[in-house]
């Protein structure tokens, strides 16, 4: 699955003269939608219709700095790389400062697209790592019932959860952020959450690699990779194993 990428200008056809450019899909990127307004380009990020913004400035309508002003005062996160057909350095320092990806001039060459939309790729990549891994971490303590007996528990467990992500962990590293040695923390654990750690973490992992899966944007072997696996093979017994099913049955 490719990754979409609005696009905000106030001509509809400029962006046209690009589409047959190989570095779109080369970088997993798709030229998907176009808009002429600020507040729809707004909307179809809160709604996850898009995943990149390119947004085009004319003598015109200069709507860059507008458009990552209102994204920012409502914390919505968007990549956004900026097409300028006009020259004003004032204008481009401002879109650095309020988080655009990279900002290019007209007529864009093909390298300098390249650059822009790796690096633009990388942030998207990461976004959806954390958005998966969140939902997955809500998933797996939402599992363990909540009491006064482990709520000191649950809440350190959380911050070490928050802190590790995209690492491998091992019950002695979870022991150590916990201030125990390894053999009482897995008995306090247990007792407490009902489960041991390992497998605790084992389906975490295994939940999250799902929705890494599921969101279409990874290949087994990326996720396999990723979560720090051996090789696919091994990452495929385990998710088997933990969910019963295989990690290409949720690409299909």
């Amino acid at each position: 699955m490719l990754f979409k990428i609005m696009v905000l200008d106030t001509v509809s056809t400029d962006m046209r003269k690009y589409a047959d450019f190989a570095v779109w899909h080369e970088c997993g990127f798709e030229l998907s939608g176009h808009t002429f307004s600020v507040s729809n380009a707004l909307s179809s990020v809160v709604d996850r219709e898009c995943d990149l913004v390119f947004c085009v400035d004319r003598p015109s309508s200069v709507l860059s700095v507008d458009f990552l002003r209102k994204a920012r005062s409502r914390n919505i996160d968007i990549p956004t790389i900026v097409i300028s057909h006009v020259e004003s350095t004032k204008n481009i320092r401002e879109c650095f400062l309020l988080g655009a990806i990279d900002c290019l001039a007209e007529p864009i060459e093909q390298d300098d697209l390249r650059d822009a939309l790796t690096r633009a790729s990388e942030y998207v990549c990461r976004g959806v790592m954390n958005t998966e891994y969140s939902k997955a971490v809500e998933s797996a303590l939402q599992n363990i019932e909540l009491t006064d007996s482990n709520a000191s528990l649950m809440e350190k467990l959380r911050e070490f959860l928050a802190k590790t992500q995209g690492k491998a962990v091992s019950v002695e590293q979870a022991a150590d952020y916990f201030g125990f040695n390894p053999d009482y923390f897995r008995r306090y654990f247990k007792q407490r959450a009902g489960i041991s750690f390992s497998d605790f973490y084992k389906r975490l992992l295994m939940d999250y690699a799902g929705l890494l899966l599921h969101s279409g944007h990874y290949r087994v072997n990326e996720v396999s990779e990723l979560l720090g696996f051996s090789s696919p093979d091994y990452f495929t017994r385990v998710f088997k194993k933990v969910t019963g099913k295989l990690p290409s049955d949720l690409k299909k």
